[in-house]
């Protein structure tokens, strides 16, 4: 595990960038972090992505981690980074997977990266466009999507009232402490996953360091995800002509709610959809990494 790379981009921002999996990858797959969280968050795929012979990169978005914040950034500058970072690495043709929030980011690279150099895609419990309905979202979530564009310096302030000073306490019992008393509020299966000993320490330093900064990274993100896109689902070039695409979503998701991607999935009719009772919103994730990665690196040989 490398968890402290950074690359400085062409416009002099920073792009810092965790690598886990295997030391002897055959195969490379690009991870899109939670909102609020980071790099630190592809620790939870590490066994995984070794056991499969998958090299795992999990960039820190701007704003979060040790990324630079990229004011007026849309969704479809996301791609631009990602293709930067893997000509760094050297990197011509790789996957790509998106968690929660990491969902719209990996829709974006569907959209803007070539298909001769993305191989396949995977959203599990994906957030997508407002316009489909919140019904059955978490407020809090429902809150940030209909106050973020409007009033992101607002939303920042919040987060870092909320959160981000408890981040940036010396002491890590802190933050811990407060983000355990938050998860009191989720399903029984998510907060089963979020304490599980294989899970926890990675969930809290992911979303630690994620708001270390601040919360204006993530108010940003709270922007873009609830405005409009910048594109429309229907219009990705997906299926066997195009970009496979998968989507992961567990029945009892109040993250995301499963209509959300129901509805997604009528406006890409040639998508996988993976539709599993019993699960929640991050416990699909954290318990079937090598299922999910194992389909991902298998709908396409190069």
């Amino acid at each position: 595990m490398r968890e402290s790379e950074s690359l400085t981009l062409s416009d002099g921002r920073v792009l810092s960038y965790a690598v886990y999996g295997s030391p002897m990858p055959q195969t490379t797959v690009f991870y899109f972090h939670a909102f609020p969280s980071s790099r630190l968050e592809g620790k939870l795929w590490h066994s995984a992505a070794a056991r499969l012979n998958v090299r795992l990169i999990a960039p820190d978005r701007p704003g979060m981690g040790n990324s630079t914040f990229q004011p007026n950034r849309t969704l479809l500058d996301w791609p631009n980074d990602v293709l930067a970072l893997a000509d760094h690495l050297k990197i011509h043709k790789f996957y790509v997977t998106g968690l929660s929030g990491g969902g719209p980011y990996t829709l974006a690279c569907v959209k803007h990266i070539p298909k001769e150099r993305l191989a396949g895609a995977a959203v599990v419990s994906g957030l997508y466009p407002v316009s489909f309905g919140t019904a059955g979202m978490l407020f809090f979530a429902r809150m940030l999507l209909w106050v973020g564009p409007w009033m992101p310096g607002l939303v920042g302030t919040m987060l870092d009232m909320a959160m981000g000073k408890a981040a940036r306490n010396e002491d890590p019992k802190v933050f811990e402490d407060l983000l355990m008393k938050e998860i009191e509020s989720r399903p029984e299966v998510d907060r089963n996953a979020m304490k599980d000993e294989k899970n926890r320490e990675a969930f809290i330093e992911g979303t630690r360091e994620g708001l270390r900064q601040g919360g204006q990274g993530s108010a940003w993100e709270a922007r873009l995800n609830g405005s409009p896109w910048g594109f429309e689902l229907s219009d990705l070039d997906i299926g066997e002509e195009g970009v496979p695409l998968a989507l992961w979503h567990g029945s009892d998701d109040i993250n995301c709610p499963v209509a959300m991607v129901l509805k997604a999935q009528e406006l890409m009719p040639n998508v996988n959809l993976h539709l599993k009772d019993g699960e929640g919103h991050v416990s699909y994730a954290f318990r079937h990494q090598e299922e999910i990665l194992q389909e991902l690196i298998g709908i396409r040989d190069f």
